[in-house]
């Protein structure tokens, strides 16, 4: 939950945004959850948390990915969205009560029908949430960072201010989720037939496999 105001970072949002590839803005992918995809977003997920044994990490990265596709979101945003908000650790708790891997109100969570402290739940819970986001500000140019905004500071604010808040807190989550929703995308990489676009044509030249681990 987002309570400090600060202008500083008033520009940098919209400026990091600019500068990000278009695919990072306008493909949204959702990948089946094939034994493949499952190991390699595994992968992905224990350098995000080390601490994950690998039978919790597949099974965190199975839930991921049938989350996504259900709700028919771009899994590397649903995957950047928990990588900020927990890191990929499930007991994960603000100090504002906020819970689990999406880091869900207890208020929310009972909205969305989930036990916020069930992991697989909780990943469905945060995959809905931002499936109404995604339609409440989808006819925005800026739905994206709006989306992201509306997740940190709830979509009262965003509609209130006309935009992405003016909190430090939240001008940064937004920031912090961007760049790791492009940094999974140039670094997951998974054969092309385990891809579905929803907006954009796929080229039939590009295959898909892990390349580097995140940073």
């Amino acid at each position: 939950m987002c309570r400090s105001r600060a202008p500083l970072l008033a520009g940098l949002c919209l400026t990091l945004w600019v500068c990000l590839p278009i695919a990072t803005r306008a493909a949204v992918r959702t990948i089946p959850a094939t034994p493949l995809a499952i190991r390699t977003y595994a992968h992905v997920l224990r350098r995000f948390n080390p601490q994950l044994p690998s039978w919790q990490s597949e099974d965190l990265a199975r839930h991921l990915l049938s989350s996504a596709s259900k709700w028919k979101i771009d899994t590397n945003m649903l995957a950047a969205i928990v990588t900020v908000e927990s890191s990929w650790h499930t007991h994960a708790l603000s100090s504002a009560g906020a819970i689990g891997l999406g880091q869900l109100m207890p208020g929310t969570a009972a909205t969305l029908g989930v036990d916020p402290h069930n992991p697989a739940q909780n990943l469905a819970g945060a995959a809905k949430y931002l499936r109404g986001l995604l339609e409440t500000f989808g006819s925005n140019p800026h739905r994206y960072e709006l989306t992201f905004a509306a997740y940190n500071a709830g979509p009262k604010a965003v509609e209130r201010y006309g935009g992405v808040p003016p909190y430090y807190e939240t001008q940064r989550y937004v920031v912090k989720v961007l760049r790791a929703w492009n940094e999974l995308n140039h670094t997951v990489r998974l054969p092309k037939r385990a891809l579905e676009f929803a907006e954009l044509p796929h080229s039939p030249d590009i295959d898909y496999w892990l390349r580097d681990e995140p940073r």
